[in-house]
C-alpha cells in the first residue's frame, strides 16, 4: 500500500474524479459566474458588455443591497454570538458526562437535521400573530404588552430569524465541539486533578487551547453559513417586510430571477464569495495557534 501511495501516478488517478467533479461544480461555474457579473444580460439574447459598472452600481446606488448586506452582518454577529459560547458552554457540560448525555445530544442535534422550510414553516406559526405560541407564551407570563406579528415588524422580524437560526444550528456546532473534546487525552485531566486543578482551569488551561483549531474550523462554518442563509427568509418573510430581512443570497434571487437581471445578480454573488474568502483569512488570524504535542 505504502509502495501505491508513493507512486504519483496512482495519487493522481485516485485524486483525479473528485477533482474533475469539483472542476465541474464549482470552479468554472465561479469562474462563469465573474464573467457573467461584467455583462448586463438576461441570459436570454446578447449580453453587452459593461465591465464594473455592475458593482459601481451596487456600491453606490443600490439602497437594498447595503441593507442586505446589513442583514447578513447581523447573521454573523447573532450566529457567533450564540453557536461559538453557548455551543462550547453546552459542549462542556456533555463532556464532563452527566446523567443522560447521549439523550440530550440527540436532543440538540435534531433540529439541524429538519429540513430548513419545514423549520421555517413551524416558526412562522409561531411568531403568527392571531395564534402563534410566541405571543401565547408572552400572555400567560404577563408581558402580553408585547405580542405583535415578529415577521411583519420591520424592526423585530430579521431579529426573529436570527432567533431560530440559534435554535437550529447550536447544536450541530456543539457536537463539533464536543467530538474535539473527546479527543483530548484523559491523562491530561487525571494529572491536573491531582494537581487540584479546578474544572475551570482545566477548561481554561487544558481543554480551550487543545481545541483551538477545531473553533477556528468551527468560526469559518458559522461565518460561511450565516453569509448563505437563504431558505428561512424565503420561506419566513420573502426578504419583506420592505426588504427588511433581505439577505444577500435572497437579494441575489431576486435580481436573478424576477428582474431577470443576471449580470447584476451574479456581482452580488461575486462578493459574496469574496467576503466568504475574507471570513477565512480573518478567522485563521484569530484562531492562530501552533500545533500542540501531547
Amino acid at each position: 500500500m505504502n509502495k501505491v501511495m508513493e507512486n504519483k501516478k496512482y495519487i493522481l488517478l485516485f485524486v483525479l474524479p473528485a477533482f474533475l467533479i469539483y472542476l465541474c461544480f464549482s470552479l468554472i461555474p465561479i469562474i462563469y459566474n465573474f464573467i457573467i457579473s461584467m455583462y448586463s444580460t438576461d441570459l436570454m439574447s446578447p449580453g453587452i458588455f459593461v465591465g464594473l459598472k455592475n458593482y459601481i452600481s451596487l456600491f453606490t446606488q443600490d439602497d437594498i443591497f447595503w441593507q442586505a448586506l446589513g442583514n447578513n452582518m447581523l447573521m454573523v454577529i447573532g450566529s457567533l454570538i450564540a453557536h461559538m459560547p453557548l455551543a462550547l458552554l453546552f459542549a462542556n457540560i456533555l463532556f464532563n458526562k452527566i446523567k443522560g448525555s447521549r439523550f440530550f445530544q440527540t436532543v440538540f442535534f435534531l433540529p439541524n437535521v429538519i429540513s430548513g422550510v419545514a423549520v421555517g414553516l413551524m416558526w412562522s406559526f409561531m411568531y403568527n400573530s392571531q395564534f402563534g405560541l410566541v405571543n401565547e407564551f408572552l400572555s400567560l407570563i404577563g408581558l402580553g404588552r408585547f405580542s405583535q406579528d415578529w415577521l411583519a415588524n420591520p424592526k423585530t422580524a430579521i431579529f426573529a430569524i436570527i432567533i431560530v437560526v440559534m435554535w437550529q444550528y447550536v447544536g450541530y456546532h456543539m457536537i463539533i465541539q464536543l467530538a474535539a473534546m473527546k479527543n483530548i487525552p484523559s491523562s491530561l485531566y487525571e494529572a491536573a486533578e491531582i494537581d487540584g486543578a479546578s474544572k475551570w482551569k482545566q477548561f481554561t488551561n487544558i481543554t480551550l487551547p487543545l481545541i483551538k483549531n477545531v473553533l477556528r474550523i468551527d468560526a469559518v462554518l458559522i461565518i460561511t453559513g450565516s453569509l448563505k442563509y437563504y431558505d428561512l427568509v424565503a420561506v419566513m418573510t420573502g426578504g419583506g417586510p420592505n426588504h427588511a430581512t433581505e439577505l444577500m443570497s435572497s437579494y441575489m434571487y431576486y435580481r436573478g430571477f424576477r428582474t431577470l437581471k443576471y449580470g447584476y445578480a451574479s456581482a452580488i454573488g461575486v462578493i459574496l464569495l469574496a467576503l466568504c474568502v475574507l471570513s477565512l483569512v480573518i478567522s485563521n488570524i484569530a484562531f492562530k495557534s501552533e500545533d500542540i504535542q501531547y
